[in-house]
């Protein structure tokens, strides 16, 4: 997608130009149109590039966009020319991947990127030819401080960027550097990747256009080298551009060829330019528009993804390491691709069409479904079919004392114990459930509680009658127990004294803090491990919208709601390890902007919110879960902490380490979008004062702004509601982003489950942060079964500090494969029990074996082990 205009000085350019036309198309597979109008077009493409290519000698090469999908959705439809297709590129006449789709950085995790290689990799190597050695990231919004990580871990040459370098380089190369050090030459597309573009024009009128790009970008070269991007978005080919490029030449004073990115990245390295370094996040509006506030559009398409993600990453690929069926790799495989479909900027970023939005919405349903009912598969593989014990999987790679929930088989109203192999007693609750309503929270956005039914499933899908599955007495029973690492313990049900769960006031103490609650349902905390008091955590504000799907925009006569009409407390129980806090609140929110866009109406609706607090006794944390039902139109609604002194940083997870941001930004009248501290974070954010120190861990919810007015203010959002694709009118962007189409879904009427954590901190290091965020995001499984698994994961030890990314079968099948990460200062060691092979993020050997690897501050590693060894 691309909507910017430029205004060109005409400079005289400097000798010995060579001038590189790449001829491309930017392939969005769904936006203002949806994906099967935009597959015609794609077929009516790669038939004119079959048919024609072959006859023309003067093209030389074509860029299909690097993501390999277009193949896959090409050859669905065009089988009977896949021949064709392949020769061309086999003959280097049409380039493609090295992704499976392009995804936008912000709202994925690491793995997921890497796994959008690795499924690239197969769609290619299925067909028998080679990908781009290059990563191609041309659209998307802003670039994440740890794509240099993946890329050069990927074993990538360079990349090609667009978007948010803004002012920290001017220069066509520069090399860019991940904060843990990996660094990459990376091609700054500062003039877009359509620079070169016809767009219509009349071939003699591409001459003049070629002319002010090699004019503009001499200026800005690190070598005699220009790169013109002779493509846009959905742009058909000019075939008999290239005809002209002799003649062109002698008229311009500058050599230009038709070429291809790498050939033109190689040309750069020749010549081994002096390069700028650049270091970090790139999301800087100076030059383009990063359209930061898609990170909380559509904020249901952000709920699932990342639940889906988790599921696949944590449970799913783990567990089919133990699995001896292989079909699971391809159901899997299924599912990812599912997943990979619904992450390209458009897609994931909610600023497309409505109906493209229920396509995506559909597809991360689906493959939660497939996650859901393979993993049930596979533990019924595992374990037996046990009605009075049960087994619990601990996905976290450390021994740890875990709060366990699911659907059981038994009658509430008996009374029970719970009885390990060790003889140890737990304390046991029991409540009468229905599993058809858990079945029905899969489509609830946010709803984290589909782990609970994986009991039921399993019953289901293995059942010789479906009518059997339901015939049970399904209660929801909770525990507390140590899990040991990344492994499965055994519990029985016994007969016994009952446990009742007490009532009591809705304060709260343990050895960290004091709890209780303040009269607008927000809680306050006495830290007693830092000796800070927080007085207003967890406070709900709305204001208006005045924006479109990718930016929020204020509106000028504002009503801000910060207070809710009513609040009820609705039930305090107290089990001992937790105590749950519930109440109702109702909120009086304006129904919706005035006609003129300038204030919000004077019509008000109540909307309902029902809020939980769970206070754990042995750890620093209180977690939140809250439910909503949007009823209104136009505006923000947002989660908001106060920490009671100034802070000049604050800093979030990405990917695989954390990144820091300053709490204050000046504004730039002459940027494109406007410049303020809302950032994206992947899971969690912290703040580090002189002396509080604590973070919000989020299952996600990925944008927080940041406020400094004698406290800091943190506000994350939690839902925003818009009604346009673009708008030209908005006070925080210079003109359209997009198409100027009504989006009355984007409005996000419905109901709405978040759930997220507040910690404190008592180090404030990255490993007290990921451990954290590992515990509060990666919840138990119980099965009820008496065996435990004849199979085990492969064994390791890795030094605290260290955390799991990855445990999976390799993509070639025929290993493997463990990824750590080590986001601390300092050096860590993993030990195994055998020689271990490293390989890079593609799972190419590097030529190292060893039993034990010392990693370096912010490294990541990759090992891989054989089959069944």
């Amino acid at each position: 997608m691309i909507m910017v205009v430029y205004t060109l000085e005409g400079d005289k350019m400097g000798k010995n130009i060579k001038a590189h036309v790449v001829t491309h198309t930017h392939w969005d597979r769904e936006w203002y149109m949806t994906y099967e109008i935009f597959r015609k077009r794609l077929l009516n493409l790669i038939d004119l590039l079959i048919e024609n290519l072959p006859k023309k000698e003067c093209f030389k090469h074509f860029m299909l966009d690097g993501q390999t999908v277009a193949l896959e959705d090409y050859l669905e439809m065009r089988p009977h020319k896949k021949d064709k297709l392949v020769q061309l590129i086999r003959e280097g006449r049409i380039s493609v991947g090295p992704w499976y789709t392009l995804p936008d950085e912000f709202l994925i995790s690491g793995e997921s990127f890497i796994r959008n290689f690795l499924v690239g990799k197969s769609v290619l190597e299925e067909l028998g030819v080679e990908g781009m050695n290059i990563g191609y990231l041309p659209d998307m919004f802003g670039h994440n401080a740890y794509t240099p990580s993946i890329l050069k871990g990927l074993g990538l040459k360079g990349a090609v960027i667009w978007r948010g370098v803004g002012g920290s380089c001017r220069k066509t190369e520069f090399l860019w550097k991940s904060p843990n050090g990996d660094e990459i030459v990376t091609v700054n597309l500062i003039r877009s990747y359509s620079n070169g573009a016809h767009s219509g024009k009349k071939m003699e009128d591409m001459k003049e256009v070629f002319k002010r790009e090699i004019e503009e970008l001499s200026k800005h070269a690190t070598t005699k080298n220009i790169l013109i991007m002779n493509g846009t978005d959905h742009e058909f080919p000019l075939l008999d551009l290239p005809r002209n490029f002799d003649e062109w030449s002698k008229e311009i004073g500058a050599e230009i060829v038709h070429s291809s990115l790498e050939r033109y990245l190689n040309d750069v390295l020749d010549e081994k330019p002096n390069l700028d370094v650049v270091v970090g996040e790139l999301r800087d509006p100076k030059y383009e528009p990063v359209l930061r506030d898609v990170t909380s559009t559509r904020i249901y398409l952000k709920l699932k993804n990342f639940e889906s993600q988790i599921l696949y990453q944590r449970y799913l690929e783990p567990l089919s390491v133990l699995s001896t069926k292989k079909e699971t790799l391809n159901e899997i495989e299924y599912g990812w691709k599912m997943i990979l479909k619904s992450q390209p900027h458009d897609s994931i970023c909610g600023c497309s069409l409505d109906r493209v939005h229920r396509d995506v919405d559909v597809r991360l349903s689906r493959a939660m479904e497939v996650g859901l009912s393979v993993m049930s598969s596979i533990f019924r593989e595992l374990l037996d079919e046990g009605e009075k014990a049960i087994v619990v999987f601990n996905p976290y790679e450390r021994e740890r004392k875990a709060v366990v929930k699911g659907i059981l088989n038994l009658d509430p109203n008996e009374n029970w114990i719970l009885v390990d192999d060790e003889g140890n007693s737990y304390d046991f609750y029991a409540e009468k459930a229905n599993p058809i309503e858990f079945v029905n929270h899969l489509h609830t956005p946010g709803d984290d509680s589909y782990l609970e039914i994986i009991p039921f499933m399993s019953r289901y899908l293995k059942a010789s009658s479906t009518n059997a599955a339901f015939m049970m007495e399904p209660s929801r029973v909770m525990f507390q127990a140590t899990l040991p690492a990344l492994g499965f313990k055994r519990f029985y049900l016994r007969k016994g004294s009952s446990r009742e769960m007490k009532s009591g006031s809705t304060s709260f103490e343990n050895d960290y803090y004091r709890f209780s609650l303040n009269d607008d349902g927000s809680f306050r905390i006495k830290d007693k491990v830092n000796g800070v008091t927080y007085g207003k955590l967890n406070f709900f504000e709305d204001t208006g919208d005045a924006g479109d799907e990718y930016n929020f925009s204020p509106v000028s006569e504002d009503v801000r709601v910060d207070r809710p009409d009513s609040v009820k407390i609705e039930r305090v129980r107290d089990l001992g390890f937790i105590k749950e806090v519930e109440l109702f609140a109702s909120y009086r929110i304006p129904k919706e902007l005035s006609g003129d866009r300038k204030a919000r109406s004077n019509e008000a609706l109540m909307i309902p919110l029902k809020l939980e607090y769970i206070l754990f006794r042995d750890e620093p944390r209180v977690d939140i879960i809250v439910e909503i039902e949007n009823k209104a139109k136009d505006h923000k609604f947002t989660a908001n902490f106060i920490f009671p002194e100034e802070v000049d940083k604050i800093m979030n997870d990405s990917y695989f380490g954390l990144v820091e941001h300053p709490t204050v930004l000046e504004n730039d009248e002459e940027a494109i979008e406007e410049i303020v501290p809302r950032y994206a974070m992947e899971s969690f954010l912290a703040i580090l004062g002189n002396k509080g120190k604590c973070m919000i861990i989020t299952r996600g919810l990925h944008e927080y702004e940041v406020q400094r007015n004698d406290v800091t203010k943190i506000s994350i959002t939690l839902l925003r509601a818009v009604g346009w694709l673009s708008r030209g009118d908005l006070k925080t962007r210079k003109n359209h982003a997009g198409p100027y189409i009504p989006t009355p879904e984007a409005q996000c009427l419905g109901k709405y489950r978040y759930r997220y954590s507040f910690h404190i901190l008592k180090e404030g290091s990255a490993e007290e942060m990921f451990e954290n965020s590992k515990k509060f995001l990666l919840d138990p499984v119980l099965m009820p079964a008496s065996k435990l698994p004849e199979n085990v994961f492969p064994h390791f030890t890795a030094e605290k500090g260290v955390f799991l990314s990855a445990l999976k079968i390799s993509h070639k099948r025929n290993g493997i494969i463990i990824r750590f990460f080590n986001p601390t200062d300092k050096k860590k060691k993993l030990s195994f029990e055998r020689d271990v092979e490293v390989v890079n993020m593609a799972e190419e050997p590097i030529g190292v074996k060893s039993k034990e690897i010392v990693m370096k501050p912010g490294e990541i590693v990759t090992v891989k082990f054989p089959l069944g060894g």
